[in-house]
């Protein structure tokens, strides 16, 4: 069988083949398709006609709740096609071709699925360009064939033991024995402090010492250690806090420049206070760090760390509390964390530190003349950014989990926004399903989407995703705080305003930490399978626990046991 790309002008380029372990490879030359502009990979091999029995499985975005499941059932013609997939991975299963399909990430793939005439077929695209790359080198894919009769489980458990057999990943198991900081994250909650802010998007884009807005107090250290005391008393036994906003500015205030610690928190001696304290109850304590985005606030600004794309413009992306952000270079990042951030060694954070934004990202193409960087070379740096800072705390954490951070990867914020940014509808989408979850569960910590976090005070939906998905519990003091703009994590919050708002935040997170001590045992263990049936959805394993979940409004039974509306039971 041959196979093919297709450029802009629908040009046909074979691709080079070898099969080798029962992998096939496909290599296409760069000479083949240089000095083109577009490319679609791959159409013909998933091609399935409208009301064969199959499906494809395409890997989630930042954006969406799950990994979506195309049925090649009959429909009106549609088109699916989006960027930044979180898994460089796709499955096709048809009656008579089952193939998991993997790409390298040396360039950035869009995902796409399309119905048209009564045809189905799913493929990836890339451009070359702009904010992109231009061509420069093969674009490698491998093909691996599924069972026949995969379930969603059998179609994860391929790429997870491929990834584990090449030394690419890690199993939580090992991580645990062998650093106590992330066993210890595996059995307790994670707490964010947002402790301060500038308005956020801010009145103020090119903000100067002289010019910038004053920075709103939210939580000073003093208020940390009074919700360190009221975890204590509530018998919580074990915990992290992290803080948010310590540094100058508070939350994306000044970065990348960190110091001095805030003075209207209390600066730098409050904050060794801070630490000592919640230390000594026991808890771990970590703190929010950012490499990505930079303010001309900062004392360490440099143009020449920024990012530029093809034209020469430099890449500005976002508005927060430090005005306009733009982004570093990676290859620049690597360099401004070894400016400021060992400084934090000295405090002795005892946590998962936490870098803002690198696993929730592609790493940008940067076409600086001074720094040039593709995405192979931006995943490059941002992996040794991340080991480097393991090594500096011991831990490393981020805000989301892109397939090619998950080697240095112990904790993620959410795996996507999910509903976050209000929930959206997919062409072609049948459904949504934790295929990341199956796959990676006992590889990481995460918690599944943004809006799962605080999910004791969310609604009945959330709280099945959050255990149905098998996350670890992370809740966030002052979530929300941007101004006129969506709040992805909800509009329900913790507060810390007054001792009332103190003690109902704490006395919620106790109660989910109680409740996850029958849970915490299972993220060592991997997910078999994960199955949607009549408003319940099953999350089964490999020790042969399965967790039932009533999402409909009405009683269910599994097994002959019987299941409340927005309730969930554990079988053993």
């Amino acid at each position: 069988m041959k196979y093919f790309a297709y450029d802009e002008n629908n040009r046909k380029i074979e691709f080079l083949s070898e099969e080798k372990d029962g992998i096939l490879k496909l290599t296409l030359p760069l000479a083949e398709f240089k000095g083109t502009k577009k490319l679609r990979l791959l159409p013909e091999i998933s091609e399935a006609t409208a009301g064969d029995e199959g499906f494809y499985i395409l890997p989630r975005n930042i954006s969406m709740r799950g990994e979506i499941r195309v049925d090649f059932k009959e429909r009106e013609d549609a088109l699916l096609t989006y960027s930044k997939p979180v898994m460089a991975v796709y499955a096709i299963v048809k009656k008579d071709y089952r193939a998991l399909v993997r790409f390298e990430r040396n360039y950035k793939f869009s995902i796409n699925a399309e119905l048209k005439t009564g045809s189905y077929s799913a493929y990836l695209s890339t451009e070359f360009g702009g904010k992109n790359d231009l061509p420069y080198d093969d674009i490698r894919i491998e093909i691996i064939p599924l069972p026949e009769n995969a379930n969603l489980g059998d179609i994860a458990r391929v790429e997870r033991e491929l990834r584990l057999e090449r030394g690419e990943i890690i199993p939580l198991a090992d991580k645990c024995r062998e650093r106590a900081v992330v066993d210890s994250a595996s059995r307790s909650p994670l707490i964010r402090i947002r402790m301060g802010w500038k308005q956020s998007p801010s009145p103020v884009k090119h903000q100067t010492p002289e010019n910038q807005p004053p920075v709103h107090v939210a939580c000073d250290f003093a208020r940390v250690r009074d919700i360190a005391d009221a975890l204590h008393e509530r018998g919580v036994k074990e915990c992290e806090l992290q803080l948010v906003g310590w540094n100058l500015g508070g939350h994306d205030g000044a970065f990348p420049q960190l110091f001095p610690v805030e003075p209207t928190l209390g600066g730098e001696e409050e904050m060794k206070k801070t630490f000592a304290y919640v230390k000594s109850l026991g808890y771990r304590i970590s703190t929010h760090t950012n490499l990505i985005d930079a303010y001309e606030l900062a004392d360490c600004f440099s143009w020449d760390d920024i990012a530029m794309d093809e034209s020469g413009e430099y890449l500005q992306i976002g508005d927060y509390s430090g005005g306009y952000a733009y982004h570093v270079c990676p290859e620049r990042q690597m360099y401004t964390s070894l400016g400021t951030v060992p400084e934090l060694v000295k405090y002795g954070e005892n946590g998962l530190h936490f870098n803002d934004v690198i696993s929730i990202v592609e790493p940008d193409t940067c076409h600086s003349p001074k720094h040039p960087c593709t995405t192979a070379d931006g995943i490059k740096y941002v992996n040794t950014i991340m080991n480097t800072q393991m090594g500096m705390f011991g831990g490393f954490s981020s805000e989301g989990c892109f397939d090619f951070a998950l080697g240095n990867l112990d904790y993620g914020l959410y795996v996507s926004f999910g509903d976050g940014f209000g929930r959206k509808e997919y062409p072609l989408a049948d459904a949504h399903l934790p295929f990341f979850e199956l796959t990676y569960h006992g590889i990481l910590l995460y918690n599944p989407t943004s809006p799962t976090v605080n999910y004791p005070i969310k609604n009945p939906e959330d709280k099945l995703t959050f255990i149905l998905r098998g996350g670890r519990p992370s809740f966030y003091f002052h979530s929300k705080f941007r101004t006129g703009a969506k709040n992805w994590m909800g509009e329900i919050d913790f507060l810390t305003d007054t001792d009332e708002d103190l003690a109902l935040a704490c006395d919620r997170i106790a109660e989910a930490q109680r409740e996850y001590e029958a849970l915490s045992h299972l993220q060592k263990v991997y997910m078999s399978d994960y199955v949607t049936a009549d408003g319940i959805e099953i999350a089964a394993y490999e020790n042969g626990t399965e967790i039932v979940g009533n999402f409909s409004e009405e009683e269910k039974t599994y097994r002959g046991i019987s299941v409340a509306p927005g309730e969930y039971k554990i079988i053993k």
